[in-house]
């Protein structure tokens, strides 16, 4: 269907002002929030994110939150929704508190900010114009009460790095300063894989008992301690508590011996990232979803087979591990993967997108039920195992051939 003139015109002027309304709205009433046009527009957040926020800055200041209602409202699953939160924090518009009560952690406190923090701003919104008002949900300088609480999350934080923590975990004077010990904490427990199950407090006290600098190397150390565990063959990595207890980050071997191994951060597409997914994807889903009532009523009344429903959820639900990263890919953000996996990187080659061997693909994962890559439209080129899905044999024989070093 042809674009009427007046509006291809608009379009050509980088979608000028139309002198009637395009957007119109109803009546204003009771229910509605002022928000800031920016919290829309802040490109360096995926639209999930600032759903989540633009949601948030709706409610009242004493709006009390837990993740199943993200989950409910966001119609998303749990950890879309702690990566949505995640996203919030590591660009400044959300800050995760635990506030002490009577000596003891209270309720992990999320305050909300209707712009981004002064150390997140860049110039993507340094230049947007400020709110009239104050945002209503700033924190407090006292402890939070029980009669007008901030924002209150019952779930872990993704938090984002610490490498400035160090220099400000002394006063002037010499002494530690107790919120920055605990504002390094948070940010190196809630990178943790277990963070979700394992006791804050305890880690927070194992924490507490190393000096400045063992705190400083169990954060540096922590991700080449989670990939060395993974590539021994675990699927699981130990608590917080016990790798800070036991100072763990002391076993590995020293730097120098794992620096011909190459790169542990993968960009989007290349060839690092290509090898991670596709060995998860060798590996199996780690979840088998099975039918609903609905589904298997679906299939009785023929508009279904059991085998398309399945393969449907387990593209969605079965590997969470390779969707996360093909969301933080959307975002084009990369990934960190195991050093052993650059030994197989050459055997994935440049695939142009939307061409046959593309097209191959994307069939053979719809097919076997592997999720397929999304919002690739900008995307012209991208690594994928050589030869094809014919070819995927020769790559698992690659990973078989890394022994214990399986990408894992």
């Amino acid at each position: 269907m042809a674009i009427p003139a007046r509006i291809f015109r608009g379009m050509e002027k980088g979608g000028a002002m139309r002198e009637e309304a395009t957007i119109r709205r109803g009546v204003r009433n009771a229910r509605y929030a002022a928000i800031p046009n920016h919290v829309f527009e802040d490109v360096r957040l995926s639209m999930e994110a600032r759903w989540l926020l633009g949601y948030l800055l709706s409610k009242p200041d004493n709006w009390t939150v837990v993740l199943r209602d993200i989950i409910n409202k966001g119609n998303c699953g749990r950890d879309k929704a702690r990566r949505m939160v995640a996203e919030l924090v590591e660009f400044g518009y959300a800050e995760k508190e635990q506030a002490r009560d009577g000596g003891r952690f209270s309720a992990l406190s999320l305050v909300i900010y209707d712009e981004p923090s002064s150390s997140h701003v860049v110039e993507s919104v340094a230049s947007l114009p400020q709110t009239e008002k104050p945002s209503t949900v700033n924190p407090s300088t006292v402890l939070p009460s029980t009669v007008n609480p901030p924002l209150v999350i019952t779930d872990n934080l993704e938090n984002t790095d610490c490498r400035s923590e160090r220099a400000r975990e002394s006063d002037e004077d010499g002494r530690e300063n107790r919120k920055s010990v605990e504002r390094a904490f948070k940010r190196a427990f809630h990178r943790w894989p277990t963070a979700i199950s394992d006791s804050e407090p305890d880690a927070y006290r194992a924490w507490c008992d190393l000096t400045p600098d063992e705190r400083q190397s169990a954060f540096e150390e922590a991700q080449r301690y989670i990939d060395a565990a993974k590539a021994t063959g675990r699927k699981h990595v130990c608590s917080h508590a016990i790798y800070l207890r036991e100072k763990r980050w002391e076993k590995l071997p020293a730097k120098a011996e794992v620096a011909d191994n190459g790169p542990a951060q993968a960009a989007p597409f290349g060839k690092l990232w290509g090898a991670r997914v596709y060995s998860l994807l060798l590996d199996g889903p780690t979840h088998q979803p099975g039918l609903t009532p609905i589904e298997l009523g679906m299939i009785e009344s023929g508009r279904f087979t059991a085998d398309h429903i399945l393969r449907d959820k387990r593209a969605k639900m079965g590997f969470p591990t390779v969707n996360e990263i093909l969301e933080r890919a959307e975002g084009r953000r990369g990934v960190l993967v195991p050093p052993a996996l650059a030994a197989v990187k050459d055997k994935l080659v440049l695939v142009k997108v939307g061409g046959d061997v593309w097209q191959a693909w994307e069939q053979y994962h719809r097919d076997v039920g592997w999720p397929w890559f999304r919002n690739v439209e900008r995307l012209e080129w991208a690594y994928l195992p050589e030869g094809g899905p014919e070819g995927l044999e020769e790559f698992k024989a690659a990973l078989r051939g890394l022994g214990e070093h399986d990408g894992n």
